[in-house]
């Protein structure tokens, strides 16, 4: 793909990832524009890819720093407080969205490369995500987590609609 720009996500483009994000559910957890912004605004890591003028996709991840496992704890974010009660020194991929007419063109495993980078220049053993099981299963999710060398540490049932793949990867 010729001329993706991967940038921060700021002002100009927040707006646009939000609808990129609500696009995307329930692959991604769905959100208000004021939590969304939150998130973003509370992150540790987050980039967006535009082409042209569009945004075709972003991701957010969290640290688990003082200042994020208190932001966390106070917005009650089950996915990374159970990553916090069983690993140290990690980042938590809280989402990632690609536009579904860019899928399988390179652009999820480019953020990871982007990732991965910063992970490693950070010092950060270990990379985590949690993948949804219920209400469906997020195949082709597994399936590149997998690719990517994750591996499924346990599973988190919250309640009978709502089950995900807790996942890590050793850096």
């Amino acid at each position: 793909m010729d001329k993706i720009i991967f940038s921060k996500i700021d002002e100009k483009n927040i707006d646009s990832c939000f609808d990129l994000n609500q696009d995307n559910v329930p692959e991604v957890g769905s959100t208000t524009v004021e939590e969304f912004d939150n998130l973003v605004k509370n992150s540790d890591f987050n980039l967006c890819v535009t082409l042209g003028e569009k945004i075709i996709g972003f991701l957010i991840c969290f640290q688990d720093t003082s200042k994020t496992k208190s932001f966390m704890y106070k917005i009650k974010h089950n996915n990374f407080n159970e990553f916090k009660n069983r690993i140290n020194n990690f980042m938590y991929i809280d989402r990632i969205a690609i536009d579904v007419k860019y899928r399988n063109n390179g652009l999820a495993t480019m953020f990871y490369e982007y990732l991965l980078e910063h992970c490693l220049e950070a010092n950060i053993e270990n990379l985590t995500a949690e993948i949804n099981i219920l209400p469906t299963e997020n195949e082709p999710s597994l399936r590149f987590h997998k690719k990517l060398q994750f591996i499924q540490i346990d599973t988190k049932k919250y309640n009978d609609e709502y089950e995900v793949s807790l996942q890590k990867r050793i850096l």
